[in-house]
């Protein structure tokens, strides 16, 4: 896990506008459990939302390069990324059914 911890703090921040939209494109599937996302990269998304005439206008700021550190900071934390499991410790498999679902939690003490 630590190499992935790794990958995702190695990221450089977007210096086009093509990186930006790549960046922003790869947290889509994230965004659902990235509590307050939008508010979060919506200075990201006002320079990427130009229109075609306007893109070469392309400005990355402090306020872009603070949401790009903090939306890394949510990637790599909880509730999106879970603790290490220690090694020594056993994990705990607690499931439940019923006749309309099943649920299920891995748990280390």
């Amino acid at each position: 896990m630590k190499e992935k911890i790794d990958t995702i703090l190695q990221i450089q921040e977007p210096r086009t506008l093509a990186q930006a939209n790549r960046f922003l494109g790869s947290l889509g599937w994230y965004r659902k459990f990235l509590p307050h996302f939008a508010d979060v990269a919506a200075p990201i998304h006002t320079v990427t939302n130009l229109t075609k005439p306007n893109r070469r206008k392309f400005k990355w700021q402090k306020t872009q390069s603070d949401a790009f550190h903090q939306l890394k900071q949510m990637l790599i934390t909880e509730p999106l990324f879970l603790h290490y499991p220690v090694d020594d410790l056993p994990l705990i498999l607690t499931t439940d059914a019923s006749d309309i679902g099943i649920g299920g939690v891995l748990q280390q003490e």
